[in-house]
């Protein structure tokens, strides 16, 4: 009865003591579920947990020497390349594809923006014949059809390596252009043409030519070096990502047609988002129960790390959907999963470190502040540096890598919170009453030496 008390009154001063980081911990908590949950910020869900709407597309009219294979892989670098997240392209057949898209996103359009042709060309407007293009390009028309044969192009698609979408902002406008990448051939053909145009502080001008329509007429008045070209043509978002996605993701060596979206189905089942939580939640309870057989109490700790980690990289995550940056999608959820891994492993270091120093006869603050000290800091070390290299990733690299990076530095980053604040704290809490424990049995061993010590009664006493 004396220890059971000593335990709960050893615990009890630990909660006080440790109030303002459990307080918190508590708060980030909640806040990141509201946030979850609130109707106006949750995160979108992608199409494996809430469905969406599909597409079918069917390819014709195959070039030489191109297969649905290669078709597939464009498709799917087009996906990459879009603004909009969680696309998925699958091949459903010898000449079908089906294309997967969120429900918070218009299929067709997305659709239209993978199946154009994707052929870029530089044009010299003074190498155009056709009297009626340069007549409507002097009155700025826009999106004007070229006869072949009427025009020189002096790069093709096969000079370039790839597109991005650029914007800027006047007066609290955006704009948004594109700026194409050439390869060394084709730098060479862009700088002899813009030098041949700004001659004599000439201003000349190009046509940007996809599919065979001027989608922009850019002037030039200077030569144009380094193998990049920005081009702007008062393109909408949209349109940009379209056009970008379309030359970065390469030709399309075949006729696509499309069919009307039809609403689909989560492709995880209708329960996926109950499911993948619960999924979370045992897998965090199953490595509590193992880490505690074999470490005691202070093994507890991984599933707190997982737990906390998780919750508030979602949270965050909740935070940076409302930026359009993110879906909770596949490669999100494999962004958690990793997260939640990487915290269970950092949970059990610090309880085998506590362990084995209580096992060589530290006392348990001792212990505590060796686990919470060098082993916890090397942890926040590495989960930092996968931090930063997720956020570098997250803005060079398209589509779902980039998706999985913004995960991942989510979830790093509630790593370290959770190693920082979250862990010392259960740690300290888990095993308070091992200090306890220890006092009742230092008295015990010092009543038994006291009876020990005492004299034998005489005898006849």
């Amino acid at each position: 009865m004396k220890r059971d008390e000593g335990f709960k009154a050893r615990i009890s001063a630990e909660k006080k003591r440790l109030a303002g980081p459990i307080a918190l911990t508590a708060v980030l908590l909640v806040a990141s579920l509201v946030a979850l949950f609130l109707p106006m910020w949750g995160i979108p869900l992608g199409v494996d947990l809430a469905g969406g709407n599909a597409v079918t597309l069917t390819a014709t009219d195959y070039a030489d020497g191109t297969d649905a294979a290669d078709v597939l892989t464009v498709l799917r670098r087009r996906a990459d390349a879009l603004e909009q997240h969680d696309v998925q392209v699958s091949q459903t057949g010898d000449d079908t594809f089906e294309l997967r898209v969120p429900s918070n996103y218009d299929a067709a359009s997305v659709a239209d923006a993978l199946t154009r042709g994707g052929a870029l060309e530089l044009v010299r407007v003074d190498s155009i014949s056709d009297a009626d293009v340069l007549q409507k390009l002097q009155n700025n028309a826009s999106n004007i059809e070229l006869e072949q044969g009427s025009y020189d192009a002096f790069v093709t698609s096969d000079e370039v390596k790839g597109a991005s979408v650029v914007s800027q902002n006047y007066y609290g406008m955006t704009y948004y252009g594109i700026s194409v990448s050439l390869d060394a051939s084709g730098a060479s053909a862009l700088s002899d043409a813009t030098e041949e145009l700004s001659q004599d502080g000439a201003s000349g001008q190009i046509a940007v030519v996809m599919d065979g329509t001027i989608i922009a007429s850019p002037s030039v008045s200077k030569k144009i070096e380094g193998g990049k070209i920005n081009i702007s043509g008062g393109f909408t978002e949209d349109q940009a990502y379209a056009y970008a996605s379309a030359i970065a993701g390469g030709r399309l060596r075949c006729s696509l047609s499309q069919t009307e979206p039809v609403e689909v189905g989560a492709t995880l089942g209708d329960d996926a988002p109950v499911l993948v939580l619960a999924a979370f939640l045992v897998v965090s309870f199953v490595a509590c129960l193992v880490a505690a057989r074999r470490l005691g109490a202070a093994g507890r700790v991984c599933a707190d790390a997982a737990t906390v980690s998780v919750i508030i990289a979602l949270g965050i995550l909740t935070l940076v959907a409302r930026f359009d940056v993110v879906v909770l999608g596949r490669m999100e959820l494999a962004g958690l999963a990793v997260t939640e891994l990487c915290a269970l492993v950092a949970g059990v270091r610090v309880a085998v470190r506590y362990r084995s120093e209580r096992d060589a006869g530290a006392s348990v603050r001792k212990s505590q502040q060796v686990a919470c000290g060098h082993e916890r800091n090397c942890l926040m070390g590495v989960a930092g540096v996968v931090l930063v290299a997720a956020v570098v990733a997250a803005v060079l690299l398209p589509g779902h890598v980039r998706e999985f990076a913004v995960s991942l530095a989510c979830g790093m980053g509630a790593l370290v919170y959770a190693l920082a604040v979250a862990v010392p704290t259960q740690l300290a809490l888990y095993t308070a009453a091992d200090v306890a424990k220890g006092a009742q049995d230092a008295q015990d061993l010092e009543s038994d030496e006291d009876e020990d010590e005492q004299p034998a009664p005489k005898s006849g006493e």
